[in-house]
């Protein structure tokens, strides 16, 4: 036989071309034309094209918000965002009580027995054994119901190779008048699903005390006498101290990730409520104050109240996005000193940035489904859940996929082909 004759009609597109026309689809889109084929499965779920597009996204960074739900159902996201004022909120179906630590679009939820590793732009959620002892209960308070015995969690991102890494630290007084704890830390690589023994930090942390990633290390805030941040490199695996602001802290002082900058939010009540927020240069390690907020009268007025403040997002126009503990969602526009309510009943989790980053599926269990009628009853009053449709709207749904490939395929032919 001769050689084979090629297709006419065939059209050969360079890689780099149609990685640069698939990073400007919409991520539903990129996902469904991963089974389109190979060659454009192993596109979309290299390292190369998600880090691309996720910096594409960093420049429309959203809100992730808690749709607060204890049905027992998945967790996902609601299909369609919402606007509070000019801010994007996206909402993940979950219990807004458990805790949960999130980097660069993945979330993790500690369990009693299991650690949860979700993607809510992918929908992959993974699950692996804790590793704790089963014989420590829960204790009472808000982080430690879910935490048991003296255990500190952490999650990030190493930055070098890009694993997602689950961190767990265990301070324990066995004994009476014992000055030094027993130290005890792990770390889990998602990637491989083995827990991994760590040096010993050089002090201790708040038990029950929030996390924060930052450029691929993980902090702590320490506050009792005197304050401290501990800070774990994800890639060297190592323990190492941070400078803190010259400042005083409060005991309500909360740590995040703000626009990929380590940030100390300081609420003070005396003489009058202002909220202040630190930034840290993460590789000089040196602090500077960004802003000053006065909250007299315009956020608060009653000097009892229990209230803290925590930054979530800033604007291009630098102007600060924050919530409190109220569920109250606020925006200060620096210029003008003006401060605005965008919502008065919002569970924020978090920034939200769209991430393909694939997670493995070997090392990770299964996620039962439970089976009783108290579920399934749960999952019925569940508006997510429980959305019937006409015949027509069911077999649209079935085809949406097919009819998004051919569209998506018919548009990158029409780029290609048209004339510069």
């Amino acid at each position: 036989m001769g050689e084979e004759e090629e297709n006419p009609n065939s059209i050969d597109i360079l890689p780099e071309l149609l990685e640069e026309v698939l990073l400007r689809l919409p991520t539903k889109s990129i996902l469904k034309c991963r089974i389109v084929s190979k060659q454009w499965r192993s596109l979309l779920e290299s390292r190369r094209f998600a880090e691309r597009h996720m910096s594409l996204q960093n420049s429309r960074r959203r809100i992730l918000a808690a749709y607060n739900c204890d049905c027992g159902g998945r967790r996902k996201l609601l299909p369609e965002s919402r606007f509070e004022g000019d801010e994007e909120i996206v909402y993940l179906h979950c219990d807004a009580s458990r805790p949960s630590m999130t980097c660069q679009g993945v979330i993790c939820f500690p369990e009693q027995d299991w650690i949860i590793v979700l993607n809510p732009s992918t929908s992959q959620l993974r699950r692996f054994p804790s590793g704790l002892n089963h014989n420590c209960r829960f204790r009472i308070g808000l982080w430690k119901t879910f935490s048991p015995g003296n255990w500190v969690m952490g999650f990030g991102r190493d930055k070098v190779n890009g694993r997602y890494k689950v961190v767990r630290m265990s301070f324990a007084f066995w004994r009476v008048r014992q000055e030094e704890p027993v130290v005890e830390c792990g770390v889990l690589d998602v990637d491989t699903g083995e827990w991994r023994k760590l040096s010993p930090p050089p002090y201790v942390v708040n038990v029950g005390g929030k996390s924060v990633c930052v450029n691929g290390s993980i902090y702590w805030l320490h506050i009792q006498t005197v304050y401290r941040i501990l800070a774990l490199d994800l890639h060297k695996e190592e323990f190492h101290k941070v400078p803190v602001p010259p400042t005083q802290i409060t005991v309500d002082t909360q740590m995040v990730n703000l626009e990929d900058r380590l940030v100390l939010a300081i609420t003070r009540v005396s003489p009058e409520w202002i909220l202040e927020v630190w930034g840290m240069d993460t590789y000089k390690e040196k602090w500077s104050k960004t802003y000053s907020i006065s909250l007299d009268h315009r956020v608060v007025s009653w000097r009892r109240q229990k209230r803290w403040f925590t930054p979530v997002a800033v604007s291009k126009q630098a102007n600060l996005v924050f919530y409190d503990n109220k569920k109250r969602l606020f925006k200060y526009y620096p210029v003008k000193d003006e401060i605005r309510c965008l919502s008065l009943d919002i569970c924020v989790l978090s920034p939200y940035v769209e991430n393909l980053v694939p997670l493995p599926l070997k090392p990770s269990h299964p996620h039962p489904t439970p089976k009783n009628s108290d579920f399934e009853m749960r999952i019925s009053r569940c508006r997510l859940f429980s959305t019937p449709g006409s015949w027509i709207s069911k077999i649209l749904k079935r085809n949406v996929m097919t009819l998004e490939i051919l569209f998506t395929s018919l548009a990158i032919v029409g780029y290609i082909c048209l004339p510069l």
